[in-house]
């Protein structure tokens, strides 16, 4: 667990992770008190995450939530594999960090 949170952009990933997964909860309920066929809701939250207006102001939750998943996802459990490495690349030129 200490290699998980060993920095502090990883800790605030895991806090955006987090809060990003109960919005998502939150607006994914919403949404799917309205369509029950998964065919219906499938394409509703594909319509909100490729930011159709429409569907965006109808459900701002699922937005937000959707996107802070992903970034808290980019900012602490693939942090090391991705973002850390372009970090890294960028500052020194290698991809490779020592340990």
């Amino acid at each position: 667990m200490e290699q998980f949170t060993n920095t502090v952009t990883k800790r605030i990933g895991i806090v955006l992770l987090l809060v990003g997964l109960i919005i998502l909860s939150i607006g994914l309920y919403d949404m799917s008190g309205r369509y029950l066929s998964l065919d219906r809701f499938s394409e509703r939250w594909l319509d909100v995450i490729s930011w159709n207006k429409y569907r965006v102001r109808q459900y701002p939750a699922v937005f937000y939530g959707s996107y802070l998943v992903i970034i808290g996802l980019f900012l602490s459990v693939l942090y090391d594999k991705v973002i850390g490495r372009v970090v890294q690349w960028i500052l020194t030129g290698q991809t490779k960090r020592e340990r």
